[in-house]
């Protein structure tokens, strides 16, 4: 199996009624019919179905970054803060 690599990651944004913007979303459940049900990472609500992939260097852009993990001295895999956005 090969290593995944940030080169190859894409990530999900889509608009969010509550957030009033376009934001990265995670998924949480499926619908009836099978469906990925996804969610605003900022207020977990649903968020729309106008989804647009980008890729890990498109992030800033968006208001978002990366931090490498690895790089962080304490291991990773915490989930602590290595994905953040900066607030407006």
């Amino acid at each position: 199996m090969a290593t995944p690599s940030l080169e190859d990651a894409e990530f999900l944004f889509a608009t969010c009624a509550a957030c009033d913007k376009s934001v990265l979303t995670h998924v949480v459940d499926f619908d009836d019919v099978g469906n990925e049900v996804r969610r605003c990472v900022h207020c977990d609500g649903e968020v729309g179905r106008d989804w647009q992939s980008l890729r890990a260097d498109e992030l800033e852009e968006h208001g978002y970054g990366l931090i490498d993990a690895r790089g962080c001295g304490n291991g990773g895999g915490c989930s602590s803060g290595c994905g953040t956005r900066q607030r407006s």
